[in-house]
């Protein structure tokens, strides 16, 4: 579980902090305390670092919308894209710690095939984000976001690095 989350985590904290560096008013948030846990959640939620489920084969026949999936087709879920779904509210694409659906997200995957460590994982988040906004209240990319190179060849989703300047 902890080898298992290492990358995740990381990649959470890093996409995490970057938002917070663009959003001042989450950022005075969560050094505050206040909403800790919403915020977590619909980081989790805009940002979902596995962002692809593992492939599913079909064990029937089923139609989907307009997709016919036949019994042993592969299927595989695009957990990111679902967790933009409007079901989440008015403008899925961006950032809204207040939205009322926010446990519902995917981020974790569903089901029996949920991460295991996602209560982990939400701990690490609660904890690392309002220390980091704490310790270095003026922290700010040190390169300019074009700059940023995101990973390219990985099953989750993340910064290569996250050039900072703190602010000192």
């Amino acid at each position: 579980m902890l080898t298992g989350g290492l990358e995740t985590s990381a990649s959470m904290i890093a996409l995490g902090a970057l938002v917070l560096m663009a959003n001042p008013v989450m950022a005075e948030k969560m050094r505050a305390g206040e909403d800790v846990d919403a915020m977590v959640e619909e980081l989790l939620r805009y940002l979902t670092v596995v962002q692809v489920a593992f492939p599913r084969v079909a064990v029937r026949d089923v139609r989907i919308g307009d997709a016919d999936i036949r019994a042993g087709d592969v299927v595989m879920c695009s957990l990111s894209g679902a967790d933009r779904d409007v079901q989440f509210g008015p403008d899925p694409h961006s950032i809204d710690p207040g939205r009322a659906a926010n446990r519902s997200h995917v981020a974790f995957g569903y089901g029996i095939h949920r991460c295991i460590g996602a209560e982990l994982a939400r701990m690490e988040l609660r904890i690392a984000y309002p220390a980091l906004v704490r310790r270095f209240p003026a922290m700010k990319p040190a390169v300019p976001p074009a700059e940023l190179k995101f990973r390219r060849a990985s099953i989750v989703f993340g910064l290569d690095e996250l050039p900072v300047d703190l602010g000192r």
